[in-house]
């Protein structure tokens, strides 16, 4: 079976994803008898590549390191747009990575609803189509008979939309709350341990788990996206990150933590959806937490989820130190659980 992708978003994800196809291939073609051909690579500033053969991934992936663009690669440059290369290369599959608008979740709605358009399967790692379009996209994919899939898109590889997709049957998920930002994480863990804000921020920024403008993170506005997309998946939300009861990390100081401290206890950044007689409310805020409870030990840029169900009562799932190789995992998973309901005739 060969399967062509579409890579729209270059990125550190996309790279890495690139990476592990390539690291992968044997292993594709020897136990799942898979050959993966990549025709696009679609950038917003640093060049384009469409194809009617398989791209060179080592190749292209020189180019970026070495020059920081595509346009030396070949005839294969292009200056088409994102929707005229959906609409005009030959793939089966887009993996969809643009950066997060977290005003709109554009334009990565779009690309998504043209690939679905044109028949092609969908993955993604960027929440904003998640947090303020998941229902329609779902229902867009199944009038077009496609697979769309997103588990990179909260805790990096964490199997989660995957876990109550598969293995928990029947349960009705009632509540879901964790730490789901790592720099926020981050930076409370090393402020209290003696660290200024500006310091942690700026180790943080240091590891590559920071953009330049925090903000996103540190205002709590990521981890809205996260627990909102969650919610719409797990609970059937359809909200948005809007109506996420939001409040960041900022008014947290060196000497709330001490006195959170010195009574045993650890503030950290919590968002939580749960559901009420009204529907499903959303919420993060940072709570001050004691020993007993499952984020206790969550420090750094770990994360945890909790999913409350009816029937299983809690599961609580902890991630240690993830990066982006976690993340371009999780885009991998996809793809191979998207060519086993291919063959299995399923949707």
């Amino acid at each position: 079976m060969i399967l062509r992708l579409a890579i729209i978003g270059f990125g550190n994800v996309g790279q890495e994803f690139s990476r592990l196809l390539l690291a992968k291939r044997d292993w594709l073609v020897r136990t799942k008898g898979l050959d993966v051909e990549v025709v696009a690579i679609v950038t917003r500033a640093r060049g384009s590549l469409v194809s009617k053969r398989a791209l060179d991934l080592e190749k292209a992936l020189h180019e970026i390191e070495v020059n920081g663009k595509l346009s030396g690669y070949g005839p294969e440059s292009t200056n088409m747009t994102v929707l005229e290369v959906i609409d005009k290369c030959d793939a089966d599959v887009m993996i969809e990575l643009t950066p997060l608008d977290i005003r709109s979740g554009q334009p990565a709605i779009d690309h998504i609803k043209a690939a679905m358009e044109v028949g092609m399967d969908v993955i993604t790692a960027n929440k904003g189509p998640i947090a303020f379009a998941f229902e329609e996209l779902r229902d867009k994919a199944r009038s077009r008979g496609v697979h769309f899939r997103f588990e990179g898109t909260v805790m990096d590889g964490t199997p989660i939309f995957s876990l109550v997709e598969k293995l928990l049957p029947g349960c009705e998920i009632i509540g879901i709350e964790g730490i789901v930002n790592s720099t926020s994480n981050f930076v409370l863990t090393e402020m209290a341990r003696g660290r200024s804000r500006e310091e942690a921020v700026r180790e943080a920024q240091k590891k590559g788990i920071a953009e330049a403008d925090p903000s996103l993170d540190i205002d709590g506005w990521d981890a809205a996206a996260k627990i909102t997309a969650l919610a719409n998946v797990l609970m059937d939300a359809n909200l948005d990150p809007s109506k996420v009861d939001r409040e960041g990390i900022g008014a947290v100081s060196s000497r709330s933590l001490e006195e959170a401290a010195s009574s045993g206890r650890k503030i950290k950044l919590v968002a939580r959806a749960s559901r009420t007689e009204s529907g499903v409310r959303l919420e993060v805020r940072p709570e001050e937490i004691g020993p007993t409870n499952p984020f206790w030990t969550v420090d750094g840029t770990s994360s945890a989820l909790t999913i409350k169900t009816d029937l299983m009562g809690d599961i609580t799932i902890l991630e240690t130190g993830p990066g982006i190789a976690q993340t371009a995992y999780a885009v991998f998973s996809d793809l191979i659980l998207i060519v086993e309901a291919i063959r299995a005739g399923a949707l």
